[in-house]
């Protein structure tokens, strides 16, 4: 099956699925299975504003539709026959980062988030006044100090700071947490050498009974 048959990207007007335009739909059906399905609780809840790329049939529209919003958790705001539809996805190009209204993610909802699609590397530091996003990873002396929570759709290997006005309620989510150092509010974990994941799925990292716990995002599964 052929990579990178759909792309999920953020803008200013929200999030919208990239087709690959030489991709059948039983193909591109198949890679969001791939993308979803490991971490369907990051997903759930997320408003798509429609797609793009792909010209669809309605029949096509209608299917996918349906897929996404019945077996994944998610709404599709826009219709088949929307002016935005089909429009070629050059016009949707981002920047490193972009700031959007809110976080296409459920319980996430405390007003503007840093969404930045590129791998943070050593060096680099992002402060940010609301949620920040990172669609990479977070490499080794790589630093984040949010006010409120940060999700990592990668590995987390560097600094992260949540909460950092005092916020305990903040948290941090990773595919693959190994960082140098965890801290939500003034509260600080670090961890030991040679720790890697514990788990195989994504984790959150919260405070309970004034410590930081690390624990598996997808409890239910």
């Amino acid at each position: 099956m052929a990579e990178n048959a759909v792309i999920f990207k953020g803008t200013k007007e929200g999030l919208y699925i990239i087709l690959k335009e030489d991709m059948d739909l039983d193909t591109i059906k198949y890679n969001l299975e791939k993308k979803i399905k490991p971490s369907k609780r990051f997903f759930e809840g997320a408003k798509i504003m429609n797609f793009k790329g792909k010209k669809l049939t309605q029949e096509e529209f209608d299917e996918l539709k349906e897929v996404i919003e019945q077996e994944y958790g998610m709404t599709v705001a826009g219709g088949y026959n929307d002016k935005n539809y089909n429009i070629k996805p050059e016009g949707l190009e981002l920047k490193k980062t972009e700031i959007l209204e809110q976080l296409p993610f459920e319980n996430v909802h405390k007003g503007e988030a840093l969404i930045i699609r590129a791998t943070l590397r050593s060096g680099q530091l992002i402060q940010y006044k609301g949620d920040v996003v990172v669609i990479g990873d977070v490499n080794p002396g790589a630093h984040i100090k949010a006010v409120g929570s940060v999700i990592i759709m990668g590995t987390m290997r560097g600094i992260v700071q949540a909460g950092v006005n005092g916020d305990y309620s903040a948290f941090i989510v990773a595919y693959k947490m190994q960082p140098t150092q965890l801290r939500i509010g003034d509260i600080i974990t670090r961890s030991p050498d040679g720790m890697g994941s514990r788990f195989n799925n994504p984790e959150i990292a919260m405070v309970k009974q004034g410590m930081i716990v690390v624990e598996p995002y997808l409890r239910n599964r």
